[in-house]
């Protein structure tokens, strides 16, 4: 097949006017792009790049007819719906696209949305409230500690070692310095102390890979966002400090028992149909007291070689080109194309 994989590439340009390094948490480096591309040709597809810039729909529509699937790992950069940029175009120009489409991409971004649908499912997720400004009323429902996070964003952007907070007074200071940073809601989270876990999943009906426990450093309540190790000497040249803190560790497969491993994808599995996800995802949780709580669901997981999705597939015994070659042939399948 012509597969054409759709990004978007770290630039020096995002973080002008003193904006914080993790806004480039969720974009690639060249090094990811060129690990994508060698996987897919690997396979036998050939692969065309286009950039998910302000090009990008001419772009697209001048080269329709020669693509049979777009792989799209674009984020997206600006405004609430970046992640649904890009699925909306494909929609609009009929060409087929692995992924999930542009209303579950808004949904899922919107972490209160996504957790809105999964209660009205049944599926078990921290009680939480969406705050705008530092001075909100915080509902009484909520109890402490809580976790504060960005709405609209995922990598771990805007988390640090001081998100989770253990009284008004911390989460005032706290919530003042994301909204005035970051200049977007935040959502104000029961934070449930368990073990953490991370399920990838691939397919129509999904199917889960490995399980991956996330095991955390001492000190540390929630992962936070570091550089890849081909972004860090881009930093440096750009004159940006950077320090690298790791915050977790991670096993896979995770040694649980096979009761909890069915409880665990029985959940995740739930809130993939809920949200309406497509041909791949990754869903992070909490357990606790026999009690999975979905936290978020990643429709466009980090998918570099060396990131999580792809190592719980190495633990199921496939190569990165057959991780990839495997879910656009679910995309290919779906919307009933030739491969």
């Amino acid at each position: 097949m012509n597969v054409a994989i759709l990004y978007n590439l770290i630039r020096k340009e995002l973080i002008k006017g003193g904006k914080p390094l993790d806004v480039l948490a969720e974009l690639d480096s060249r090094e990811t792009i060129a690990a994508e591309k060698k996987a897919f040709e690997d396979a036998g597809h050939k692969v065309i790049l286009i950039e998910a810039d302000k090009n990008a729909f001419l772009n697209l529509k001048k080269m329709s007819k020669k693509i049979d699937v777009v792989f799209n790992v674009a984020e997206g950069v600006h405004g609430m719906s970046r992640r649904s940029q890009i699925p909306g175009m494909l929609e609009m120009l009929n060409i087929p696209c692995a992924g999930s489409d542009a209303l579950t991409q808004d949904l899922c971004l919107d972490k209160s949305m996504a957790k809105r649908i999964m209660i009205q499912h049944g599926i078990s997720t921290p009680r939480f409230q969406v705050v705008e400004s530092a001075s909100e009323k915080i509902s009484k429902n909520l109890s402490y500690p809580i976790i504060l996070k960005l709405v609209h964003e995922g990598s771990q952007m805007g988390l640090d070692k001081e998100s989770v907070v253990e009284n008004e007074h911390a989460l005032r200071k706290k919530l003042k310095h994301l909204i005035s940073v970051y200049k977007e809601p935040v959502l104000i989270e029961e934070f449930i102390e368990g073990r953490e876990f991370t399920i990838p999943l691939v397919g129509n009906p999904p199917e889960t890979l490995p399980i991956i426990e996330v095991v955390f450093e001492k000190d540390t309540r929630t992962d936070l966002w570091n550089p890849d190790d081909p972004v860090i000497p881009l930093l440096k040249k750009w004159g940006k400090r950077v320090k690298v803190t790791p915050s977790s560790t991670s096993i896979c497969p995770a040694k649980i028992s096979k009761e909890m491993a069915e409880k665990l994808n029985n959940a995740v599995k739930g809130a993939y149909n809920a949200l309406n996800c497509k041909d791949f995802c990754r869903i992070d949780m909490i357990y606790r007291n026999g009690v999975p709580y979905i936290l978020e669901l990643n429709p466009t997981p980090g998918i570099d070689p060396t990131y999580w999705f792809p190592r719980s597939a190495y633990a199921a015994g496939m190569t990165y080109s057959q991780l990839l070659d495997k879910i656009i042939t679910c995309a290919a399948k779906r919307q009933g194309r030739k491969q």
